[in-house]
């Protein structure tokens, strides 16, 4: 049974995880054991040192009870999800796996950070950005564009609109969402 489990896709031994399936589960943990090492290594170094013996047990409960409860698209991503959700706050239970949207958002999270230290990833986010920028409606593009590009202050746009400040912070707000969805769809155009 276990050779034939193993031959499985990642969506097939999930769900037959969520059914109660120990050995579906146990073959799921063991095809992504060498990432969860290699992602938790690293926090392991640092200080205070966690004690591995308590942070592998309790990585493994977490994702094996997330498993039961939550929707999982990406196993590589709900392995990192969880692992940094642990190390973030060990204390809380297991953080919830974002929706698309939200994973979609935290991909873009994680392209921007790569840009960072990638000339070529950057160049092709400020296209792409630009591009959604274009896009979007004359108010919410000025918005951003003075607030991000020409780093203008709260205080000189809500001066300068004659808005309150939590009005200004919930027009940015919604305007940065219109501009993920414009950039996350420009995919799909």
């Amino acid at each position: 049974m276990h050779q034939q489990l193993t031959n499985l896709a990642d969506k097939e031994l999930i769900s037959r995880a969520r059914k109660q399936d120990r050995e579906a589960e146990g073959v799921l943990m063991d095809r992504y054991s060498h990432l969860l090492v290699a992602i938790t290594l690293p926090y392991l170094d640092k200080a205070p040192k966690p004690d591995p013996n308590i942070v592998f047990p309790t990585l493994l409960q977490r994702l094996s009870a997330s498993l039961k409860t939550q929707t999982i698209y990406k196993a590589n991503e709900w392995i990192l999800h969880i692992q940094k959700g642990y190390f973030t706050n060990p204390d809380k239970n297991i953080p919830f796996y974002p929706s698309r949207d939200g994973r979609d958002l935290l991909h873009i999270e994680n392209k921007v950070e790569k840009a960072g230290t990638n000339i070529i990833d950057r160049q092709d986010l400020a296209v792409r950005l630009e591009q959604a920028l274009q896009r979007m409606n004359a108010d919410d593009r000025d918005l951003i564009t003075q607030f991000y590009i020409d780093n203008k202050s709260f205080a000189d746009l809500t001066a300068a609109m004659g808005i309150t400040r939590e009005k200004l912070r919930n027009q940015l707000k919604a305007a940065k969402g219109k501009l993920a969805k414009l950039y996350m769809n420009q995919g799909y155009v």
